[in-house]
């Protein structure tokens, strides 16, 4: 008798296009296929650059085009195990998700909200607290969040700190996003005394808390935190626990920074080398499932 494979898990994945600047769909699609699950895609506006160190960049939302592709996918019969919902271009577009998720997700879907909208402490160019009280709605129905320490200030109503962090602060923050209301919390962008900077996460219904913590590089490395919620959602939707999915999604953006680092003629603005972290990653996801037949 021949072999078969499991049938692979199918992820749509809702974010913006960037054409140059490595974020969103162009992170979400490479690295969740890498994972072993299919990606699906909507894009929610194309961009020909993102909006961090580019000028002058063109920008056309795709707010009309995302509830008739949900529509379309529903009558082809296409079932998804994983919903992941990264940069929305307006409260507007976050109000369509809602309508989205109402039409293509089922009681088996997992539902990853990364609520990109800010970051050292300000939110992105065009955002405002009008896309945070939408994101807070998001959050409630979502099962996994994945906000980084401005995101969960904001969504929080605590006040935002640069770092270092103390124990209290994270705590607090952690606590509020559980309150949201999801089944996972992800805390990205920690910076504890001591002890450099990485990731938290929290399952809301038992109280168990992980953490991850690396060497603190100076500067800024566009799209890491899209390569960690691609990483920890597909990880996720294809049935890792939340311990070893932080751990996996963590060691992705640690390695793709380390590469980054060695090409220092390269801009940052256009993106991380996570490229060539990703063979490695490959590896230690088979590890993770071999034998498990998942």
């Amino acid at each position: 008798m021949s072999q078969t494979l499991p049938p692979l898990k199918r992820i749509a994945a809702v974010h913006d296009l960037s054409g140059v600047g490595k974020c969103s769909l162009t992170v979400a699609l490479p690295v969740i296929s890498a994972t072993g699950v299919e990606c699906a895609c909507m894009p929610t506006a194309v961009l020909s650059t993102h909006t961090g160190e580019f000028t002058g960049y063109t920008m056309r939302p795709l707010t009309d085009e995302m509830l008739p592709m949900a529509e379309h996918w529903r009558r082809e019969g296409v079932r998804f195990q994983g919903i992941y919902s990264g940069y929305l271009a307006s409260p507007a577009q976050a109000a369509l998700l809602e309508e989205v998720l109402s039409i293509l997700a089922d009681k088996d879907t997992l539902v990853i909200i990364d609520p990109v909208m800010a970051d050292h402490g300000r939110y992105y160019r065009g955002l405002d607290g009008r896309i945070c009280h939408a994101f807070r709605r998001l959050c409630a129905r979502a099962d996994i969040i994945t906000p980084n320490i401005t995101e969960a200030a904001f969504l929080t109503g605590l006040s935002y700190r640069s770092g270092p962090h103390e124990a209290e602060y994270l705590d607090e923050l952690l606590s509020g996003l559980r309150e949201l209301g999801p089944r996972y919390a992800a805390l990205t962008g920690a910076r504890p005394e001591g002890a450099g900077v990485g990731n938290l996460a929290l399952d809301c219904r038992t109280g168990a808390r992980y953490a991850v913590f690396g060497p603190e590089r100076e500067g800024v490395y566009y799209g890491g935190g899209d390569v960690f919620a691609s990483a920890l959602a597909a990880l996720l939707v294809r049935g890792a626990a939340l311990r070893p999915a932080l751990e996996l999604a963590s060691s992705l953006v640690e390695e793709s920074v380390a590469r980054s680092l060695l090409r220092p003629e390269r801009p940052r603005r256009f993106g991380m080398d996570f490229e060539g972290a990703l063979p490695a990653y490959v590896r230690k996801v088979e590890a993770l499932f071999a034998g498990t037949g998942k």
